[in-house]
């Protein structure tokens, strides 16, 4: 299962078409499984705000689920937040990892705010981006979204402070 993952990943991050960065701000994208990015803010008015993605890596790794805070620079630039979407797991044996394989969005906020985010799905290859929840993110803290089955894509969009 593990092996087939990482196969799928490795497709996935091989066929992406770079783009200049950073690109422009913007409500939104969307990323592939196996992504690490940080993406920058920018104020719309006193609440929402659009984003640019200043850096963008394929990230193949599969991290432990629980123990995790290596990813991150202690210092990181202000107004960003960092994210890792890959694949976590945790146990000791080959078949506990297997059994607890996840699909991850880690992210650490670098701004000053406290705020909620729509993020949408991508569970079929080539299929629709359905909605699902998260718990938003708050000034300098690190955050993590955990999903028990396969995700292509996330979008990440609308980012507003928390009222």
């Amino acid at each position: 299962m593990r092996k087939i993952i990482l196969i799928l990943i490795l497709t996935i991050t091989y066929n992406l078409h770079s783009q200049d960065l950073p690109t422009e701000p913007v409500n939104g994208y969307a990323f592939p499984i196996g992504s690490k990015f940080t993406i920058k803010l920018y104020p719309k008015d006193s609440i929402s705000f659009n984003y640019s993605i200043i850096k963008f890596e394929p990230f193949e790794n599969i991290v432990n689920t629980w123990e995790n805070n290596y990813l991150f620079e202690k210092e990181g630039e202000n107004e960003t937040i960092e994210f890792y979407f890959c694949l976590g797991t945790s146990g000791e044996t080959e078949e506990e990892k297997d059994k607890n394989m996840k699909v991850l969005l880690l992210m650490k906020n670098r701004t000053k705010y406290s705020l909620n985010y729509n993020s949408d799905i991508q569970i079929k290859e080539e299929g629709k981006f359905e909605k699902t929840s998260n718990v938003g993110t708050h000034p300098n803290a690190k955050g993590m979204e955990m999903w028990p089955y396969m995700i292509y894509q996330i979008g990440l969009n609308d980012f507003k402070i928390m009222q």
